[in-house]
């Protein structure tokens, strides 16, 4: 009897603790879900010793949480700080850490459990994480994400309105900003995973949400609010069987359904009056010296004057509209098999097939003026639809010859086909006596001229690659391998499926390999690559013929409280073409270096330069304003190019060069045994360059610099309790002038505290 009421208290234990836990989980989740959300770059590591946790119910059981404070303090632009940094003032969960493991497997409903999540309450990115497992009955496997994403680099799309203008109306912000949050939920499920067969179930969830804008040309360019609103849902299944010990079959479905929901409304900029008082927005280019949308007409000195438009023949808006609703699904299979159950012999293969089903409606609908056609209105509406088949075949064998020598095999086939077939319709509101149209004249004075099209295509293209390889380990301390690979990519696209119309390219890629690895030291190692591809034709002008790649790696350990690292990857491209001639490489160095000579101090340090240069020669148009001398175009060469292209006779070597410089450095110390303290400091330099066209045309992202001082402390106040404050100061500044925008250069102070507890 008294056993039995020992083994029901026990149950009745362990029950009681695994609910408990449950009820954590329960109000971790919750609260994740209910606090609004943004990434914490709070506290250091907290100095408190590693807590043993706490046995209950058969689990060895963890937990910690974060909670602080954030302050956050900008001068200067707030939208080049919210666009690179982003983080604000407010309470924040800074982290919080769950994990329960079965002491037997004999968990009731999980042997193992970790829940972790962070950036709860205002960060622009935050995170959950689950994993949990019953020995031999499942794994599962869950995150959800939240990222904001803010964007206003106000020197994207921005048209540079001069000064000279009357009126003067600079776009001081991105016509292409956006401020939208994308939400991800994933979620995978095995059963039976220890099993000969077991199976797998996922889904994944993908919505982006929130306002953003764009632009439009018609006549004039027209800023848009984008309303922007898509979602991906994913469905997976799965099935391993393991047919042999060391072989597995796998088979996998998927479901894709993506829905784009995304709209286009008229957005005010330049909004202006007729004198019939009806309201006109001008668009983004407000340049009336070189007659944007219109030029000013004497006797007016301005194209608005109290509010009210000065010349009634302008490129102008009152209304426009875009609704496109984007269904798309796209099934996928996909049979593979894993084996190393010969002696010699191991066999990866894959093939999927996948068959996807696009359908979007349109309709845009203009209300205005387009000077050029002489329109007043428009109406389009049509449905586009298609196809995408894809076949995709991988494979990759390894052949060991002998102990030390290895044949590496490697086939990739990508085969798809997209035909495509569009009906639309255009009804074009064009004036009766273009001479005297203008944006007074009413729509019964036009003559509408309806326009039917239809779109009948498709594009193909399939790519083969095969790659051989030949793995010699030379010794335990050198070893090399040679190899070549061959490919071809085929196009055509078929037009409305007439005799003669299509455009068919092939090309074909030979590329020789060479690599090594060396080992001159227990403490010493290093790897080199290297590949020269050469290409018989290209699809692009900037496309190379020749293609090297040069990829080395070494890490040296003089002594085991120092580890040094260095590594060189350079690209180098280039088309000897005479219309071409193009030129370019991407070449990135970088040294680290990681010391702890104590234990109580230690030290990081980084740096990296990455060097991108392209050259080509391009044929262009450009007459600069009087008065105005732009060197690369005053230097092109006339009529060079006027065999090709009547209209861009100009002929000049354009150039794009930029220089990155990062450094880091950083110091860890604890002065005290319950004290520890990290000091550092960060900072990216750009130098680089390309044509001016444009006098008002600032080098913006090609010369700036971008400082982060940083500075931690952690305090171990006992009883499961850490202190931490952190520091980091954000300064970003450009090298050139700002153009006819608003000034970019931020500097920021972010001061976090936080108190962690742990057991």
């Amino acid at each position: 009897m008294e056993l039995q009421t020992k083994l029901v208290y026990r149950r009745c234990k362990s029950r009681i603790a695994i609910a408990r836990a449950a009820f954590l989980c329960a109000i971790v989740a919750l609260s994740c879900e209910t606090l609004v959300a943004q990434t914490s770059t709070a506290s250091p590591t907290p100095a408190a010793p590693v807590q043993d946790g706490i046995n209950s119910g058969g689990y060895q059981i963890h937990s910690s949480v974060e909670l602080g404070y954030r302050s956050s303090s900008v001068t200067g632009s707030t939208d080049m700080y919210d666009t690179l940094v982003n983080l604000q003032s407010g309470p924040r969960i800074l982290d919080q850490t769950l994990t329960m493991q079965s002491l037997d497997h004999q968990g009731f409903l999980f042997d193992d459990l970790y829940l972790n999540s962070f950036g709860w309450g205002g960060d622009p990115n935050n995170a959950l994480r689950l994993r949990a497992d019953k020995h031999k009955w499942y794994d599962l496997q869950g995150s959800f994400r939240r990222d904001q994403n803010f964007s206003d680099y106000d020197l994207l799309a921005n048209p540079l309105n001069p000064p000279t203008s009357t009126p003067s109306i600079p776009a001081l912000n991105s016509p292409h900003l956006f401020d939208t949050t994308r939400r991800m939920s994933d979620g995978d499920l095995t059963l039976l995973p220890q099993s000969r067969v077991s199976l797998r179930f996922g889904y994944s969830h993908n919505n982006m949400t929130g306002p953003s804008y764009s632009s439009v040309h018609e006549g004039t360019e027209g800023l848009l609010l984008q309303n922007w609103n898509t979602t991906m849902n994913s469905y997976r299944f799965g099935v391993d069987w393991k047919a042999a010990p060391r072989t597995v079959v796998s088979y996998d479905q998927f479901f894709d359904y993506y829905k784009g929901d995304t709209d286009y409304q008229l957005a005010p900029f330049a909004p202006a009056l007729l004198s019939t008082g009806t309201p006109v927005e001008l668009g983004l280019s407000i340049d009336t010296v070189n007659k944007e949308p219109c030029a000013v007409v004497p006797p007016a000195t301005s194209l608005i004057v109290g509010g009210v438009l000065t010349n009634n023949n302008c490129s102008a808006y009152f209304s426009y509209s875009r609704n496109q609703r984007i269904r798309t699904s796209t099934p996928t299979e996909r049979l593979s098999l894993r084996s190393n159950n010969l002696q010699r012999l191991e066999l990866l293969i894959s093939f999927a097939y996948s068959s996807a089903d696009m359908r979007t409606p349109l309709e845009e609908n203009f209300a205005g003026l387009i000077t050029r056609t002489h329109t007043l209105a428009f109406n389009g509406t049509g449905v586009a639809s298609a196809n995408r088949i894809s076949d995709v075949l991988d494979v990759g064998a390894t052949l060991h010859l002998t102990q030390h020598l290895r044949l590496i095999e490697k086939f990739y086939f990508w085969a798809y086909r997209i035909p495509q077939d569009g009906n639309f319709s255009e009804t074009d509101n064009n004036c009766t006596v273009p001479t005297s149209c203008t944006l007074l004249t009413p729509l019964s004075a036009t003559t509408p001229v309806t326009t039917p099209t239809s779109i009948l295509s498709s594009f193909n293209q399939s790519w083969k690659r095969s790659q051989t390889e030949l793995a010699w380990d030379i010794s335990k301390k050198v070893g090399a391998r040679i190899g070549y690979r061959y490919g071809d990519r085929d196009f055509n696209h078929f037009n409305d499926y007439l005799p003669g119309d299509l455009d068919h390219f092939v090309g074909l890629e030979k590329t020789a390999l060479l690599g090594f690895w060396a080992r001159p030291s227990h403490a010493w190692r290093l790897n080199f690559d290297l590949e020269h591809t050469n290409y018989n034709a290209v699809f692009v002008r900037l496309s190379p013929r020749k293609e090297g790649r040069y990829r080395f790696q070494t890490t040296y350990t003089p002594r085991p409280w120092a580890t040094l690292g260095g590594s060189i990857n350079i690209r180098q491209d280039s088309n000897g073409d005479f219309q071409t001639q193009y030129v370019g490489h991407n070449q990135n160095y970088g040294l680290t270096a990681s010391l702890m000579p104590r234990e109580r101090l230690g030290a990081d340090f980084a740096y990296n330069f990455n060097s991108v240069v392209q050259n080509a020669i391009i044929c262009f148009n450009d007459t600069p304003p009087t008065g105005v001398v732009l060197p690369f175009v005053a230097d092109a060469n006339n009529n060079n190019c006027a065999g090709n292209d009547t209209s861009n006779n100009l002929m000049a070597n354009s150039y794009y060069t930029n220089h990155t410089s990062f450094g880091m450095a950083a110091v860890r110390f604890k002065p005290a045994k319950r004290v520890m303290a990290n000091v550092g400091y960060s900072i990216t330099s750009v130098d680089g360059n390309v044509p001016q066209f444009n006098i008002l045309q600032p080098l913006g992202s090609l010369q700036y610099k971008y400082s982060q001082p940083v500075a931690n402390l952690s305090v171990d106040i006992g009883h499961k309790l850490a202190y931490s404050m952190g520091w980091n100061y954000y300064q970003y500044g450009e090298g050139s002038f700002v153009g006819p925008t608003a000034p970019r250069y931020f500097h920021a102070n972010t001061l976090t505290e936080s108190l962690r507890y742990a057991f």
